[in-house]
């Protein structure tokens, strides 16, 4: 006999009447005030860290951090609910009574829950399990154990065959990926069950629903560049919604043989946890807003804990109108571990992984947060053009005197179209500081660019009218921190062939000396060199015969038949002479005389005699310069030079070369001259021979 028929459809005496006339004379002592459906109220909780705070679900004994932690489902959602107790007179006292209900919109009172709404086969009544018989009272006051399961927003709830193993594959095709989003409820079980308290329509259970699934969000924002499209409620729009795949590809050939995001396994809603069965698959996110007003689509995808967020590997790509970007998991690694030091960057339960990504015609940005369900915040990262810049040979050591910021130019020409797009700083250990300068980014995968560094960073770069780019130099008096003697470009260096190395369908492989460097995510090294040639001369007058020294006090050194006026091209740092003529080596001190000169071919041949490069050395008798006494002459090209430290034997050079500084020791006695010459500074050789003359 079943109290709550009697309840609800008779009166009060018939209710006693038919109680004497059953076999057991157990409705005399039936607790009567034990009437009513048993009644719940649900939420959804968003933050895990703060169940064991909440676990028995009296919102109005928590305080307000806890109640916030939760959130309301939608109201129509469906919620399976499966409800056990005991019950020592039935047979078998075990009872199990499995029944669905649909949430009811939340109220101003209760914003962060859901009352349930029951039809009237599906209410449950608390003397269906024998609350109010007191030889019952041990099991009433063990309560009632409730599990609950639903998909917020949903109105069918799951079909429950069996609630500690059931089987849910997550949606991988972008289609109404959030049907993924399964809740589970057991927090009104073991310890913790539902008792009854009078008068039970103030007194609801409190069910409160987990996520025991992880949840990944692209939050995707069109930057400059997308400028005609109308997908999105932000500044910028796309002209068709992007196309966001979980997977670790650097291709898109392979994005489905590179899947890392686990999409089947078990639910256990006895425990409220997923177990996957080691299933991957390269997931494709779906969209779940285009009106937000600061992200102009946000993707999303379900996924089961374990996920992994491997390092500095590739975990999205993102397909926007044309073009391919690849996220990487270094954003939202930083904020696992910010979250949680100990953890092994893969996602858990009830997690929300937010990766925000701004992506330009120009580059990329990306942030990473984990919030949400769980708040965790990352610092903005910025995955730039990446560039190292040592000064002379790769590896070499930065000039005490260089300080460091340049003009950074790029262009798709190699010949012209330069533009200076930012003037980034180079740090001692050739690092690039980015700060206080715009940030550099890929466009897309198939843009090749030529990279320069000009140093100084205000060094003006001159165009002819075939567009060709260079800077014009003269030769002047050398000095360490002025231009031209510190001038400096800087620009990839390749041994030999270098492919650009891009995989992608339709893009064509190119010889990146010529071609130029697409996207990677390997640094790029600009390799910065001294543009000019140091010239530099020490004279003596050392003889046993003294009649034979010469006296140097009023010298003059020049080179005649010099290049003095050239420009040092940006396609590949070489020099053109534009101005010939006599070049006077500055004087320093003593017999030392110093200057800055722009490279080029030294001409050895007797049949072009007039245009070899030579030393002239005019000596004087006064300080005035008036009156010559003698005039020395020195073929520059058959000096013999070698790299100092060097075992190879010293020969002739044929030029002047950038980055070279030339240190010639010219002993002048009547009749010859003494040379020797060492390459010091910049690129350090030393040369001992005599010459004669």
């Amino acid at each position: 006999m079943n109290r709550k028929d009697f309840i609800y459809t008779l009166t009060a005496s018939l209710v006693l009447g038919l109680g004497s006339c059953t076999s057991e004379d157990f409705w005399d002592t039936f607790d009567r005030t034990v009437d009513g459906p048993i009644g719940f109220n649900v939420g959804v909780e968003a933050s895990p860290a703060q169940r064991a705070m909440t676990r028995t679900g009296d919102e109005e004994a928590t305080t307000t951090t806890t109640t916030s932690s939760y959130y309301a489902m939608q109201a129509g959602t469906q919620v399976c609910l499966k409800v056990d107790g005991t019950w020592n007179r039935k047979d078998p006292s075990a009872i199990s009574k499995q029944t669905t209900c649909t949430t009811v919109a939340a109220t101003t009172e209760a914003t962060k829950t859901n009352a349930l709404s029951f039809t009237e086969n599906e209410t449950l009544y608390w003397d269906d399990y024998g609350i109010g018989d007191p030889e019952n009272s041990e099991n009433n006051a063990n309560g009632l154990q409730v599990l609950g399961v639903a998909v917020d927003g949903m109105d069918k709830a799951p079909e429950i065959t069996e609630w500690e193993s059931l089987e849910w594959p997550v949606i991988t095709n972008g289609k109404n990926v959030l049907n993924s989003d399964i809740l589970v409820s057991n927090n009104l079980t073991g310890t913790d069950a539902y008792k009854f308290v009078k008068p039970t329509k103030d007194h609801p259970g409190n069910l409160l629903f987990v996520h025991p699934l992880s949840k990944i969000t692209i939050n995707l924002k069109a930057g400059v560049g997308f400028t005609n499209g109308k997908i999105g409620n932000t500044t910028y729009k796309f002209v068709e919604d992007p196309v966001v795949t979980l997977t670790n590809a650097t291709t898109l050939a392979t994005i489905s043989d590179n899947a890392y995001c686990l999409t089947k396994g078990t639910i256990n809603i006895s425990d409220a946890s997923a177990t996957s069965d080691g299933t991957k698959a390269a997931v494709v996110a779906g969209t779940t807003s285009t009106t937000d007003n600061t992200y102009t689509v946000i993707k999303q995808t379900i996924v089961y804990p374990g996920t992994p967020f491997s390092e500095g590997a590739v975990i999205a790509v993102v397909q926007a109108d044309g073009n391919v970007y690849y996220v990487k998991a270094d954003q939202i690694r930083a904020a696992m571990k910010a979250n949680d030091a100990s953890t092994n960057y893969t996602t858990k339960a009830g997690y929300n992984y937010i990766i925000n990504v701004t992506v330009t015609k120009t580059g990329i940005l990306t942030t990473a947060t984990v919030t949400a369900w769980n708040e965790v915040n990352a610092e903005e990262a910025f995955p730039k053009i990446n560039v190292i810049a040592p000064v002379g040979n790769q590896g070499g050591s930065i000039p005490s005197d260089f300080n460091g910021k340049f003009g950074f130019w790029l262009s798709t020409d190699i010949d012209k179209e330069y533009v200076c797009g930012a003037t980034p700083t180079i740090n001692s250990d050739g690092s690039m500081d980015w700060t206080g300068t715009n940030l550099l980014y890929w466009p897309d995968h198939n843009t090749h660019y030529h990279f320069r560094g000009i140093y100084p960073k205000d060094t003006q770069v001159t165009k002819e009218n075939d567009g060709k780019q260079f800077v014009k130099v003269v030769n002047g008096a050398y000095s360490a921190n002025t231009s031209p003697s510190n001038l400096l470009i800087g620009m990839p260096e390749f041994d030999g062939e270098a492919l650009c190395g891009n995989q992608e369908s339709g893009h064509t492989q190119v010889d990146m000396r010529t071609g130029g460097i697409c996207a990677r995510e390997a640094n790029i090294n600009l390799n910065f060199r001294y543009m000019m040639s140091q010239v530099e001369v020490n004279l003596t007058s050392n003889s046993i015969d003294a009649s034979s020294k010469v006296v140097l006090d009023n010298a003059t050194v020049e080179l005649v038949n010099v290049g003095t006026e050239g420009n040092i091209l940006l396609s590949n740092r070489s020099a053109e002479i534009t101005s010939e003529g006599t070049f006077i080596l500055p004087h320093t001190s003593g017999y030392n005389y110093h200057g800055v000169i722009i490279p080029q071919t030294l001409i050895d041949n007797a049949a072009t005699d007039k245009n070899k490069v030579k030393f002239k050395i005019t000596l004087y008798t006064d300080a005035t310069k008036t009156t010559k006494t003698d005039v020395y002459y020195a073929d520059v090209a058959p000096i013999k030079v070698k790299e100092k430290n060097s075992s190879a034997d010293a020969a002739a050079t044929d030029a002047w070369q950038s980055g070279v500084h030339y240190v010639y020791n010219l002993n002048i006695i009547k009749t010859q001259i003494n040379a020797t010459v060492s390459l010091t500074d910049w690129k350090t050789y030393e040369a001992s021979e005599e010459v004669w003359f």
